[in-house]
C-alpha cells in the first residue's frame, strides 16, 4: 500500500514542512510501519509548460525538427528528435540549467549547427516509471491537457513534488489499506481530527429496477452483492489529479470508469468492478461457484480454467469475472461502452487468497479482500464511484441500489475497564485518554461506572477481546512511553532432550564417516513411494495431506525419509556429482486417523545414501566404489556409538534389492533397514549405478541406547578358540544359528563371529556350508578343552535337532 501525502491533505492537515521520515518512524512505532519514503520530484530543478507555436525541418538533419515555444514570459527554440510533436499541443519543457533525475543537468547548445536552447521532456524523463504510463505515454514527448496553463512550473502543475509513503501492513489491518483508514492513523497520531469526503448522488427518474439483476447462489464465499446503474456513459481519460493519485499509488490509468473504480478502492478500501451492461446477458449478475473446467479469458489477455472452488461472477450464460481478482474480456468497459454496471461486493478472504494462488493471479482487489473487507462500506463506495463520474460528467445514474446482504455484519461490543487494561500493559493511563483515543479511531463508547464498552467500528473486524483494545490504546499511547520493567517468572536452566542427544552423537559419527548433512522439505508425493516400490496398501501411503503446498509437487507431509535422499541424489547427478554420500535426521508423519482430526504423530529418522566413489582415483591407487559392505559398516558404527547389539537378518523392505537387503533386530522391532536400492527404484529416478540407503526409528533405538558403555577388566587368562563349520539348508540364515550358539554356548563363550560362507561342488545341492569362529575364556583361570566340550557338544545337537545343521 502506498499514500501520497499531498492526496492525505484532503482528509487531515498534513505537516508537510515536517520531515517525512520523522513522521514514517512515528506511524511505525503506532504499528503502521512505513517500509520506504519516496521524494517526488525532488531531484528536478526549472521545468516549465511551453506551447509549441511552430515547428521546422532542421536544415541539416533528416530526423530532428525546430520548435518555437512560447513560455508565457518567453520564448526558446528547441531542437528535437520526438516525432509526436504538433503545433499547439503544450509539453513540459526543460530551459537551460535543469536538473533531472540521475544528475542530468541541461545546457543550452547547438545540435547540427542549430541553437537548442533546453529540451522537451517525456514522462519518463519526469520520473514516471512506463508500468504506470498509458501506452501514448511512453514513446515520445509527454502531451499535456489543452487546458494547461502555459508557463508554470510543470512538476507542480503535475503534482510530482510529493512524498509518498510505501507500507508493509499486516494482515490484520485491512482497514489500513486505504486513504481514509490510514487518515485516521494520522489524524490520531497528530491529535487532530480525520476529514472524510461528503458523499451525494444526484440520480436520474430512470429507476434501476427491472433494468439490472443480482443474485448470491454461494453464501458463505459472497456475503453481499450491490450494484449501480450508470447510464449515457461517456468514456474518456479520467482528470490529470486523479491520474497523477493513482500512478503515486501504483496503479496505471486506464480510462474514467475504471480510474474511478480504481481510486475509490485506493481511498476507501473497498474494490469495485465496471461491466459493460450491453455485454451482460440477461442484465443479471450471479455470484457463484466455478463449474470444472469452465474457462475465463481476463483483463491479462490469459484464459484461464477454473476449479470448482473458485468464486466467479457471472451472468446466466457465461462466467464475466473471476470475483475479486480479475474480470474477464467479454464484459470490460471499452470506449464503446455507453451503459455500465457498477458492482461492490463481499467475498470470503481465504477464498479470493486460494484462487489468486492457484491461478497465478495477483491485483489490487485481491490484496484487500484477502485481508476482510467491511461488508457495511459496499453502498458508500458504489455511491463515491458515481459521485466522482457525475462531478466528471462522464455518466447518468440511474435510480436506486440492487442489494444483496442476506447475513448482516453483526456489530462487536467488547467490555473492559481502564485498571483491566493498565493491569495488561503494566501502564497508568487514565480511562478519559483511553476513551479519547478509542473515539479519535472511531470506536463508540459506552460507560457504565467503572465498565466501559466499545463498539467495535464495521472496519476492524481484527478487535474481538480486551486485548485487542489495550493493543490499540497502547500503540497510540506510545510503546516508548510505556515504562520497561524486569519480566517476573521462574526460570528454569534449559536443558539438551535425551532424543536430541542421541540424534546429536548419530550426527556426529556418520558425519565423522565422511557423509554430508542434509536438511530438505517435510514434505513428499505418493509418486516417489511409487518410483522406490513400495506397494499400494503400505502404510507410508497414510500420509497427513497439506491444506496450502507451496508448490504442486508436494501436497503430503512425509513419511519416510527416503524419498527426500533420492530427490538430493538427483539433484547432484544434473550437476555432474558422482559421489556423493548423504544422511538426513528429521521428522516424519504418520496421521492418528484420516481425515487428520488432530495432531499426526511425529517422530524422528535417520536416513542415509551412498552412490558413487568412496575413493577417487589417485596415483598409484585406483577409484573405489561404494559397496553394500560400506553401508553396513556405516550403521553398525551408528548402533555400536550408542552401545545398541541387535541382531542381523534379511530383509524384505519394499524399496531394497532381494538378497542384497538386511535390517537389525533388536528384542523383535526392527531397528534399521539398509541395502542396495531395487533396480526398478533407480531406474524410476534415471540413475545410473547401485545407489545404497539405510533408514532407521530413533524412536526404536531409544529403550536400547546405553550411553554408560559396561566396563569389562582386561583379561588375565588366554583364550580357548574353536572353529565349527555346519552344512545348513539353504533357508537357515546366520541370525538363528548365531542365536543357538550363543544360547548354548555356556558360561565361558566370550564370542562368535561368522567367518566363512561357501556353497559349491563339495556342498550338497539345497545346503551351505557356515563356518563359525567361537572364543572361550574364563575369569578364574586357563581353561582345558573338556572345560568347553559340553558346551560344543549342546549347540552341535541343538543345531541339529532344530535346524537340521550338520557338522561338516
Amino acid at each position: 500500500m502506498k499514500s501520497s501525502l499531498q492526496w492525505m491533505q484532503d482528509y487531515v492537515a498534513v505537516d508537510m514542512e515536517r520531515d517525512p521520515q520523522e513522521f514514517a518512524d512515528v506511524l511505525t512505532m503506532a504499528g503502521i510501519p512505513v517500509e520506504q519514503v519516496e521524494y517526488w520530484g525532488n531531484d528536478i530543478q526549472h521545468v516549465y509548460t511551453g506551447k509549441i507555436l511552430n515547428i521546422v525541418n532542421h536544415p541539416n538533419a533528416d530526423k530532428l525538427v525546430i520548435c518555437t515555444l512560447d513560455l508565457g514570459d518567453r520564448r526558446l527554440t528547441i531542437v528535437t528528435g520526438a516525432k509526436n510533436v504538433r503545433e499547439g499541443q503544450i509539453v513540459p519543457v526543460a530551459v537551460h540549467g535543469a536538473k533531472l533525475p540521475g544528475g542530468v543537468t541541461i545546457k543550452k547548445s547547438k545540435l547540427r549547427g542549430e541553437v537548442s536552447e533546453g529540451m522537451l521532456c517525456s514522462a519518463h524523463e519526469l520520473g514516471l516509471e512506463d508500468g504506470l504510463l498509458l501506452p501514448e505515454e511512453r514513446e515520445g514527448i509527454w502531451i499535456l491537457p489543452q487546458d494547461t496553463p502555459i508557463g508554470v512550473d510543470a512538476l507542480d502543475y503535475l503534482q510530482l513534488r510529493d512524498t509518498v509513503y510505501e507500507y508493509e501492513l499486516t494482515p490484520n489491518r485491512a482497514d489500513c489499506f486505504s486513504m481514509i483508514g490510514l487518515s485516521r492513523e494520522f489524524a490520531v497520531l497528530s491529535q487532530q481530527k480525520a476529514m472524510f469526503p461528503e458523499i451525494t448522488v444526484a440520480e436520474s427518474e430512470e429507476p434501476i429496477n427491472g433494468k439490472v439483476t443480482v443474485s448470491i447462489e454461494d453464501e458463505d464465499l459472497c456475503t453481499r452483492y450491490a450494484a449501480r446503474l450508470l447510464t449515457h456513459v461517456r468514456v474518456g481519460p479520467s482528470p490529470l489529479w486523479m491520474q497523477q493519485r493513482l500512478r503515486k499509488s501504483g496503479v496505471r490509468p486506464i480510462n474514467n470508469v475504471v480510474d474511478v473504480t480504481n481510486y475509490v478502492m485506493i481511498e476507501l478500501g473497498i474494490p469495485l468492478h465496471a461491466y459493460d451492461y450491453d455485454h451482460v446477458d440477461e442484465h443479471h449478475l450471479i455470484a457463484r461457484r466455478a463449474a470444472r473446467g469452465e474457462s475465463l479469458k481476463t483483463l491479462d489477455g490469459v484464459e484461464r480454467t477454473l476449479t470448482d472452488a473458485m468464486l466467479v461472477i457471472a451472468d446466466p450464460k457465461k462466467a464475466c469475472c473471476v470475483a475479486g481478482v480479475m474480470g474477464g474480456i467479454n464484459s470490460e468497459v471499452t470506449e464503446d461502452t455507453r451503459t455500465v454496471i457498477l458492482e461492490c461486493a463481499s467475498f470470503k478472504g481465504s477464498s479470493i487468497r486460494k484462487t489468486g494462488r492457484a491461478l497465478g493471479l495477483r491485483s489490487e482487489a485481491s490484496a484487500r479482500f484477502e485481508r476482510g473487507l467491511d461488508a457495511e462500506g459496499c453502498l458508500r463506495s458504489l455511491d463515491r464511484a458515481a459521485q466522482l463520474l457525475q462531478q466528471m460528467s462522464a455518466c447518468d445514474v440511474a435510480q436506486g441500489i440492487v442489494d444483496i446482504y442476506p447475513q448482516p455484519q453483526k456489530v462487536q461490543h467488547i467490555k473492559f475497564t481502564a485498571a483491566a487494561v493498565n493491569r495488561f500493559l503494566g501502564t497508568e493511563i487514565p480511562a478519559e485518554r483511553m476513551i479519547a483515543i478509542l473515539q479519535t479511531l472511531g470506536f463508540g463508547i459506552a460507560q457504565d461506572g467503572a465498565v466501559l464498552t466499545a463498539v467495535v467500528p464495521s472496519w476492524r473486524g481484527d478487535c474481538t477481546e480486551m486485548p485487542d483494545i489495550a493493543e490499540e490504546v497502547a500503540r497510540i499511547f506510545g510503546y516508548e512511553n510505556i515504562p520497561s520493567t524486569r519480566p517476573l517468572s521462574n526460570v528454569s536452566e534449559g536443558q539438551e532432550g535425551y532424543r536430541h542427544c542421541i540424534c546429536e552423537k548419530i550426527s556426529s559419527i556418520l558425519s565423522g564417516s565422511g557423509l554430508n548433512e542434509t536438511v530438505t522439505f517435510s514434505f513428499m508425493n505418493s509418486d516417489s513411494l511409487r518410483k522406490l516400490q513400495f506397494p499400494e496398501n503400505d502404510p507410508l501411503y497414510r500420509a497427513v495431506p497439506i491444506l496450502n503446498p507451496i508448490t504442486e509437487e508436494f501436497p503430503l507431509m512425509r513419511t519416510t525419509l527416503i524419498p527426500s535422499l533420492m530427490d538430493v541424489l538427483v539433484r547432484n547427478q544434473a550437476v555432474k556429482n558422482q559421489s556423493v554420500g548423504i544422511y538426513e535426521i528429521a521428522a516424519v508423519y504418520t496421521p492418528k486417523q484420516l481425515p487428520v482430526t488432530e495432531l499426526p504423530r511425529e517422530s524422528m529418522h535417520v536416513a542415509g545414501l551412498l552412490y558413487g566413489q568412496r575413493r577417487g582415483a589417485a596415483w598409484p591407487d585406483q577409484a573405489v566404489d561404494y559397496d553394500f559392505y560400506d553401508l553396513k559398516g556405516l550403521v553398525e558404527a551408528v548402533l555400536s556409538g550408542l552401545e545398541i547389539e541387535a541382531e542381523l537378518e534379511t530383509s524384505d523392505f519394499a524399496p531394497l534389492h532381494p538378497g542384497k537387503a538386511a535390517r537389525f533386530v533388536k528384542d523383535g522391532k526392527i531397528l534399521c533397514q539398509f541395502g542396495e536400492l531395487h533396480p526398478s527404484a533407480i531406474d524410476g529416478y534415471d540413475i545410473e549405478g547401485p545407489v545404497y540407503i539405510f533408514e532407521m526409528d530413533v524412536e526404536a533405538l531409544l529403550p536400547h541406547v546405553n550411553f554408560v558403555p559396561a566396563y569389562h577388566k582386561v583379561a588375565r587368562f588366554p583364550a580357548i578358540s574353536r572353529d565349527l563349520a555346519f552344512l545348513a539348508p539353504l533357508e537357515i540364515d546366520n541370525a538363528r544359528i548365531l542365536g543357538i550358539i550363543r544360547e548354548y554356548g555356556g558360561i565361558y563363550l566370550e564370542d562368535v563371529r561368522l567367518f566363512d560362507l561357501y556353497q559349491g561342488k563339495q556342498v550338497p545341492e539345497g545346503f551351505k556350508s557356515l563356518a563359525y569362529s567361537l572364543v572361550f575364556r574364563s575369569g578364574e583361570g586357563t581353561l582345558a578343552d573338556g572345560d568347553i566340550q559340553s558346551s560344543i557338544d549342546s549347540i552341535l545337537k541343538k543345531l541339529k535337532d532344530t535346524l537340521h545343521c550338520e557338522l561338516r
